[in-house]
């Protein structure tokens, strides 16, 4: 009878630290799974604001070529129109002679 319940307290002492080890192992995975899922979270957060900083710099620099262009054609075409008006200032000059 004595031996029949330590085999019983045995048993279930067993079955219980069973159940607390995979317990404890399965609170372990999750917390590794979480640990990951975080650490990939924050490496994903930081790459996209990387990318949204270099895109940033990389449309104001093409906007700023752009208007530097643009400012540089419509002096070449003021130069150029101011010119024509000499020519012809001269020209004008030439003929009447």
């Amino acid at each position: 009878m004595i031996n029949s319940t330590v085999k019983k307290v045995a048993l279930v002492s067993l079955t219980l630290t069973g159940l607390l080890a995979s317990s404890f192992s399965a609170q372990a995975n999750d917390n590794l799974v979480a640990e990951m899922t975080a650490g990939l979270e924050n490496n994903l957060a930081s790459q996209m604001q990387e990318v949204m900083n270099v895109a940033q710099r990389e449309l104001s620099l093409s906007i700023q070529a752009q208007l530097s262009e643009t400012l540089f054609e419509s002096q070449n075409v003021e130069v150029a129109a101011s010119e024509d008006e000499q020519d012809a200032v001269l020209t004008s000059a030439m003929v009447k002679e």
